[in-house]
């Protein structure tokens, strides 16, 4: 773990120091290292014949985690929201210019493209795996990428400046959003641990605290607490980002604009982005970036100290 941690953030100070030279192939190179990263997840998954008959148990988990994790943070988004509000705060927008939107492939894909490509390179590699190609696979491989992946993101976080930008349009109190995402995800987690005794809370808590970032968070927690439960961090993640990207206007109705922002989690400054500006308001668009940044270097901290634990 420590020299995981040792790559990541001696990254994130090279990337700090280079600050005003951006190399943007480092972007492309992270999205690759992803998708090779969970195809070699996927080949382990499918490789393990017990893990392959336990998937169906393990998605239902991941259910259960994110369902009440989404109300723990949408109740205290609403909270947030109700002792922000002053009269002359613009009103809330709704929903509705979205039904007028007409159907279209094109932009179906442009809302789930990275989501799709990154289940077929997890279902690919099961599916590998389970032919018996995983006997081919270098025993470190998954190491050596994910120490591959942990430069790039790093390098990523030192260069990016939008977090220093994006305060200076905030609202004040708004800046407790992402420490009312943290602690209300970790309260659901716990919640998840009294229902779900077959595990740790500490399990739950390190799942939980990816926020929706799927890609690291679950690559983390397999190579320190095993491919199970780096398997239920993948599905509960994924099923975070989807609950915000299909259920934005529903948040919106029932807990408020802060409500999707919340469940987006690390993803509100990039994949979910568009729809909460769509759904929830331009105006808080600011927030949701700042709220995905902060939330986003987070992850890196929180879940390898609590798999530590």
């Amino acid at each position: 773990m420590l020299k995981i941690l040792l790559i990541l953030w001696g990254s994130v100070g090279i990337g700090y120091v280079l600050r005003h030279w951006p190399q943007t192939w480092v972007g492309k190179l992270l999205t690759l290292s992803v998708w090779l990263m969970l195809f070699v997840i996927g080949i382990e998954v499918g490789g393990n014949e017990v893990l392959i008959n336990s998937l169906a148990l393990l998605g239902v988990e991941s259910l259960l985690l994110t369902l009440i994790t989404t109300l723990c943070c949408s109740l205290g988004a609403l909270w947030l929201w109700r002792i922000t509000q002053q009269p002359s705060n613009p009103p809330t927008p709704s929903a509705k210019p979205t039904t007028h939107r007409r159907f279209s492939l094109r932009g179906l894909w442009r809302a789930f493209h990275e989501s799709i490509i990154i289940f077929v390179c997890f279902s690919g590699g099961c599916i590998l795996g389970y032919m018996g190609i995983d006997q081919y696979l270098p025993h470190d491989a998954s190491y050596y990428t994910l120490c591959l992946l942990l430069v790039c993101v790093g390098f990523n976080i030192g260069q990016n400046e939008e977090l220093r930008h994006s305060l200076k349009h905030i609202k004040k109190g708004y800046i407790l959003l992402p420490i009312i995402t943290i602690i209300g995800t970790w309260l659901g987690a716990l919640l998840t641990s009294l229902l779900l005794t077959h595990r740790s809370p500490t399990d739950w808590l390190a799942v939980s605290s990816g926020f929706g970032y799927y890609s690291l968070s679950s690559i983390l927690i397999t190579e320190v607490r095993g491919i199970e439960l780096g398997t239920v961090a993948f599905m509960y993640n994924v099923m975070r980002e989807m609950t915000t990207l299909l259920f934005a206007p529903l948040l919106l109705k029932l807990f408020g604009p802060l409500s999707p922002i919340s469940i987006g989690g690390a993803t509100t400054a990039d994949t979910t982005l568009p729809t909460i500006s769509r759904i929830c308001g331009t105006h808080l668009v600011p927030i949701a970036i700042c709220h995905g940044l902060v939330v986003d270097l987070s992850v890196p901290l929180l879940v390898p100290f609590l798999c530590a634990l």
